[in-house]
């Protein structure tokens, strides 16, 4: 049964060289491989490029929201002297710019009076909107508005 230099079952030596060809990767299985890889490291790449767009743009945000609370403070200070709201108004008048302000690309802050029932020289508490635009980080208009109170100290 047995001839010399082969196996008694001849199923053996087909095992043997199918054991053979499964014990590495085929070239597709390592080109399906280098593809997914490819689309995880794009994803993760895009990712984080979008997160670091939004952080500028939070930036810049957090940036319009402190001018805009700058121009409120320079007018509460304005507040304590006579006569209220007269000196407020005629230091910031009714949609006007303050200057001074340059953080941001094409920065204009707007100061505005909003609620009043006759003319803003004459209410108390001033409701106050400041209104600040600019162009993003990403080239599009951006604007924040904040909104207050503003009263006589005693």
């Amino acid at each position: 049964n047995c001839i010399r230099g082969r196996n008694k079952n001849p199923r053996e030596g087909v095992a043997m060289k199918m054991a053979v060809k499964q014990a590495g990767f085929t070239l597709i299985e390592l080109m399906i491989a280098l593809v997914v890889l490819t689309l995880v490291i794009v994803g993760f790449i895009g990712a984080n490029i979008q997160a670091q767009k939004n952080t500028e743009e939070m930036n810049e945000r957090t940036v319009a929201i402190q001018n805009a609370n700058q121009v409120i403070e320079q007018m509460r200070t304005i507040s304590n002297t006579d006569p209220f709201p007269a000196s407020v108004v005629n230091a910031y008048p009714d949609n006007s710019h303050p200057l001074g302000f340059n953080d941001l690309d094409n920065e204009l802050i707007t100061v505005s009076y909003t609620g009043t029932t006759g003319s803003p020289t004459t209410e108390n508490p001033l409701q106050i909107t400041i209104t600040v635009t600019w162009t993003s980080y990403s080239g599009r208009q951006s604007s924040e508005s904040v909104q207050t109170y503003i009263t006589q100290r005693g």
